[in-house]
């Protein structure tokens, strides 16, 4: 065996497990509740089964002991439905993060890899296509390209999905994609070539290391109740639009009816469950087109990236059924409804107080209609 390059593979995984250990314990109770946080937790998982997988394989490949021997092929068998494994757990975070629906043909689509991935394996117990083990040599099988394939997809279909969304969105929301992507391209093109170096697992934990800072980053953004934006990623958003010529935009001020009589008949924590579920309705009616941001209390604001009155006003009809639905279906002995007002501005040339102001009265209109023929007692 090589010493130097023994010594490299043992660095390289000792190091990816350092990386992805303390990063794991750190934010471990921020798992809880974040779901993000969840799908990135098991790529830890994944990245330190994978890495002590991989010291086993090279380092224990010429045992005779049977014992070791099946510790071996289970180890690298690993290996091979952990690179699935990551791709899978990066799509779907990339789908919760940028809040894209899981369409059932795409998550059959998954699954279905997923499975094909397993029986491989299975079959590789009794035909070596995958990888094969012999005389103290690790080798691959041509099968092999299949998992990396398959990876790949996985890759290939989360960045589709973001620019997908991007394109609609515009530059509302962005995720740095290229964080993960590119340490990971490169640990997985290097491995590809020359076999011997283990650095595959160790340019994943770093990406994951990139995400979890970036994700830090949107902190200052983030609402702490609901998980929305907040009133800060507004500002930022304007500062941003100063910088172009033109950003034509649309807004949706939005503020719910009678949340007051939650709060004095139910307490606040019932008035808090009530501003999450709000906060949910909204993602679902709104996200597909631009951002969704907690503005004040129980005011949120929606920046889409859309001048087209029809749509926006679709939108909302779409918006204010899914408080109806979401009325009939929970068992809360209140009601939840809200009043919309929207505007279209240029965000290069509207400060955010202004467009603000005029949304806001837009929403007004709007809650006097609804009182219209609504008991006013219900009101703020």
């Amino acid at each position: 065996m090589n010493m130097n390059l023994s010594f490299s593979v043992l660095t390289a995984n000792i190091i990816s497990i350092l990386l992805i250990g303390t990063l794991y314990l750190a934010n471990r109770q921020k798992a809880e509740y974040d779901r993000d946080m969840r799908l990135l937790q098991q790529m830890m998982v994944t990245i330190g089964i994978a890495s002590i997988s991989d010291c086993c394989v090279y380092y224990l490949a010429g045992s005779s002991n049977i014992v070791i021997k099946v510790l071996v092929f289970l180890s690298g068998s690993g290996l091979f439905l952990g690179n699935v494994m990551i791709g899978y757990l990066w799509a779907k975070f990339i789908m919760v993060h940028m809040n894209i629906p899981f369409s059932d043909i795409r998550r059959n689509i998954y699954r279905t890899i997923g499975l094909i991935s397993i029986v491989l394996l299975v079959i590789n117990i009794f035909y070596p296509l995958v990888f094969s083990v012999s005389d103290g040599r690790y080798q691959r099988g041509f099968a092999y390209i299949i998992f990396l394939i398959f990876a790949a997809f996985y890759i290939l279909d989360s960045l589709y999905l973001y620019v997908k969304r991007v394109k609609k969105n515009g530059s509302l929301k962005l995720f740095p994609v290229h964080i993960f992507l590119i340490p990971v391209i490169l640990g997985v093109v290097i491995q590809t070539f020359f076999v011997e170096i283990a650095i595959t697992w160790t340019s994943i934990a770093i990406s994951v290391a990139g995400i979890m800072t970036a994700l830090k980053n949107e902190i200052i953004f983030t609402d702490c109740l609901t998980g929305l934006y907040n009133r800060e990623y507004l500002k930022f958003l304007h500062k941003r639009a100063c910088n172009k010529k033109d950003c034509w935009v649309s807004g949706i001020m939005i503020d719910l009816n009678g949340f007051k009589q939650i709060n004095d008949n139910y307490g606040h924590a019932e008035g808090d469950l009530a501003l999450c579920i709000v906060a949910d309705l909204l993602l679902k009616s709104f996200s597909e087109y631009g951002v969704v941001t907690r503005y004040a209390g129980d005011e949120f604001v929606i920046m889409l990236n859309t001048t087209d009155d029809q749509l926006i006003q679709k939108i909302i009809k779409s918006a204010k059924k899914n408080f109806v639905t979401e009325n009939e279906k929970n068992d809360k002995l209140y009601q939840l409804s809200a009043s919309m007002g929207y505007a279209i501005t240029n965000l290069s040339n509207e400060t955010i107080d202004d467009f603000m102001n005029r949304i806001d009265e837009q929403m007004y209109q709007d809650k006097m209609k609804y009182y219209e023929h609504n008991d006013r007692r219900n009101s703020k």
